[in-house]
């Protein structure tokens, strides 16, 4: 370790035997006997309560009395012990936070108490918390079958400290600051699943009905629409190549499914001359466990969007494939992604010793289908709640990344956050994105993106006129700036946005591409589309396309220039302190010489405009 003024090397026992910290084993059979513990009462913290970075308490955790808490008060714990695990996942630990919860120390843990003012407790937690010690503590862990830890292996711990107190406050709130944005960011991605799901379970049964939808379900099985393809029979002697070649198969496993998301790592190769015809995969098949030692894992699945011709698949796994083009997959990924699709895979394995499904097994498998239409709407927007999750994940992981990298430059004095002279420096912005300079022109660029990737059709195409009226309904919606948006023929209509605003930036940058035809211009998604959504998801925008997507993904183009126009309307007499009424808005209408023709649509009847007016006031005034 290079020398840096003010740190110091030691190992934890030196700071046990300077007398700066406390080393405490939990209580063995013959001091807390299976007669001491009762289901409600003290919680006992043990391998299983000790996670990464903190405590979680199960209903089966064991307890222990008031009674026996305070007779054996040396195995409690307090605010900023620091607890291990004694068997199994030795490198974990926890802070025992500040909270009203006691908690008891369990036979299998170990506690450091800090007993020194010169040593933050929190700085060396976050100091166990590193790779470097981590690392440490697994390649020095005692036993064959099952990792243990000892006091001695424990106090051989290496640790590089600052002297100072201040600088390791300073540290270790800069920790604290991005393990708050982390657990956020954590109970965000939690919400949002129960969000899903709880869309799943009204979707998909037809408890609740998207606009523009009515009439009768049909139920049927997952077999009137799908056939199940077993994998590859192989042998694993002679039949794979360690490496990619002309006369191989990518295979995937079950390893290949995390999370619903198919994850092309550690992918073996297996022989051309193995694979049927059937058994090469394609896009829009579903992959599928179905048969492993882990029964969780079985009927785990994932939507393929791959290239054709390059993976098949092992024995233990099926393939889920349309029987007819017009098969909406993401609709059957959307229902094996179920709880009742999870309900009948529990009662498939429920008393059985072989964690095995038969391709009937899934094939049976009953539900309630609408129409094509309404079954590739209804995947459209739990396949887009699930982009909005995948994008949280992705984040996460990125400042999980970030963090592991703080830790090495703070914890190693490579970066002072308390200059020589005990100081406190400014803290860098460490956490501040690289994201392009904001400016409304950029923001509707982004924006113009997360519509087109939200409402672009082949069926139906997106022009121009529906874009901008869906930028300008979002701009309402966000209570932003509209005076870009002028009383055009069209209008409302903002002329910088496509001259020198958001459209030729979207473009520029290949968010989207602007086809034009004698019927007009078509916006379609560009090569560089996933870093506009990044950027959505990033500024906290996402949002207000998905409210986008659930108010007007079925309105048509007049519908949306009548509210526009309404609203535009509804905006200016507000101004004017005049009220709203169908009679105040047509007279506004017919006083601009570009917007008065609208009177002779259709769609600018008396009751259309009635009918609009509640409708803005139900979406912007609410």
């Amino acid at each position: 370790m290079v020398k840096i003024s003010g740190w110091e090397s030691k190992t934890l026992g030196t700071l046990i035997n300077e007398g700066k910290i406390v080393i405490q084993t939990g209580p063995f059979g013959s001091v807390l006997s299976a007669k001491e513990f009762v289901k409600y009462g003290i919680p006992v913290v043990a391998v299983r309560e000790i996670r990464e970075g903190y405590i979680q308490i199960f209903d089966e955790t064991p307890c222990v009395s008031m009674e026996t808490y305070n007779r054996l008060s040396k195995y409690n714990l307090a605010t900023n012990d620091l607890v291990f695990a004694r068997k199994g996942n030795v490198e974990r630990s926890a802070l025992i936070p500040l909270t009203k919860t006691k908690y008891f120390l369990g036979s299998d843990g170990i506690c450091l108490r800090v007993i020194t003012k010169n040593l933050l407790p929190q700085y060396l937690f976050y100091a166990i918390q590193s790779n470097t010690v981590r690392s440490f503590l697994i390649q020095n862990a005692y036993g064959t079958t099952m990792a243990g830890l000892n006091e001695k292996i424990l106090s051989s711990i290496p640790l590089f400290l600052p002297v100072d107190i201040d600088e390791q406050s300073a540290i270790a709130e800069t920790f604290s600051d991005i393990d708050r944005l982390i657990s956020s960011l954590q109970k965000l991605i939690e919400k949002k699943k129960a969000i899903k799901q709880g869309a799943m379970q009204e979707l998909l049964t037809g408890k609740k009905r998207l606009p523009g939808f009515s009439g009768e379900w049909n139920e049927g099985c997952i077999g009137d629409y799908c056939r199940c393809i077993r994998g590859v029979s192989y042998n694993g002697g002679t039949d794979l190549f360690p490496d990619e070649n002309s006369y191989s198969f990518r295979l995937l496993r079950a390893n290949n499914i995390q999370n619903g998301n198919f994850v092309p790592n550690d992918v073996q190769f297996v022989k051309k001359s193995c694979v049927s015809e059937e058994q090469v995969l394609h896009s829009n098949d579903i992959l599928v466990c179905m048969a492993n030692g882990s029964k969780p894992l079985v009927g785990k699945n994932c939507f393929l969007n791959v290239r054709n011709g390059v993976y098949t698949f092992g024995a233990f796994m099926g393939c889920i494939r349309a029987r007819t083009p017009s098969t909406c997959m993401k609709y059957i990924f959307q229902i094996m992604n179920s709880t009742t699709y999870w309900e009948n895979i529990s009662l498939l394995l429920s008393g059985s010793s072989i964690n095995n499904l038969r391709p009937n097994d899934i094939l049976n498998m009953t539900y309630k289908f609408p129409t094509a239409i309404e079954q590739q709407a209804i995947a459209q927007v739990l396949s887009d709640m699930d982009f909005e999750i995948e994008q949280l994940e992705k984040k996460l992981a990125k400042y999980q990344q970030i963090k592991q990298g703080m830790m090495q430059e703070l914890l190693t004095g490579q970066i002072r956050l308390v200059d020589a002279d005990r100081k406190e420096q400014p803290k860098t912005q460490i956490l501040q994105e690289r994201q392009p300079a904001h400016n409304q022109y950029f923001d509707d660029a982004v924006m113009i993106a997360g519509i087109v990737n939200a409402f672009y059709s082949e069926k139906y195409p997106l022009g121009r006129k529906k874009v901008q009226k869906l930028l300008y309904l979002v701009r309402r919606k966000e209570q932003a700036d509209i005076s870009a948006f002028h009383k055009k023929a069209a209008g409302p209509y903002a002329d910088e946005v496509r001259y020198k605003g958001g459209e030729p930036i979207a473009q520029k940058n290949k968010y989207i591409q602007v086809k034009r035809n004698e019927k007009g211009s078509r916006f379609e998604k560009g090569m560089q589309m996933q870093q506009a959504l990044t950027y959505l998801q990033d500024w906290g925008k996402q949002g207000d396309v998905d409210w986008l997507v659930s108010q007007f993904q079925y309105t048509s183009v007049n519908e949306l220039e009548l509210l526009a126009t309404v609203d535009m309307a509804i905006c200016d007499l507000r101004r004017e302190g005049k009220g709203i009424s169908v009679a105040s808005i047509k007279d506004l209408i017919r006083s601009n010489k570009e917007w008065r023709d609208k009177l002779k649509k259709t769609y600018f009847r008396d009751s259309d405009i009635q009918r609009a007016i509640k409708k803005c006031q139900d979406l912007f005034e609410s």
